[in-house]
């Protein structure tokens, strides 16, 4: 599956994805932001010891660029620049099966 539009609303804090199957997903910034697919990100989230620092997140998005043609990168103001948000993980962020 690829995205045939990517929009973000910035008041709504929300991206919606159109896919070329016709389903169409709404993804919170905050959930894209906690679930950034970066090393430091996922380093962080899955980091078990209890008293670990968790740094603070940013749900203001700055700006979105494509990577090749399976995925964007999202860049958070004031937060993470590195997470690359492939295709399949969009959905299943959505909660969609991947393509």
């Amino acid at each position: 599956m690829h995205p045939t539009s990517i929009t973000a609303d910035r008041a709504r804090g929300i991206l919606t994805v159109t896919w070329d199957d016709g389903k169409a997903s709404e993804l919170s910034f905050k959930l894209l932001s906690d679930m950034c697919p970066c090393a430091v990100c996922n380093a962080e989230r899955n980091n078990p010891d209890p008293l670990k620092v968790i740094h603070a997140r940013s749900y203001e998005l700055e700006a979105i660029h494509p990577v090749g043609g399976y995925a964007i990168n999202i860049v958070w103001k004031g937060g993470c620049r590195y997470g690359i948000y492939s295709w399949d993980y969009l959905r299943q962020l959505a909660g969609l099966p991947p393509g």
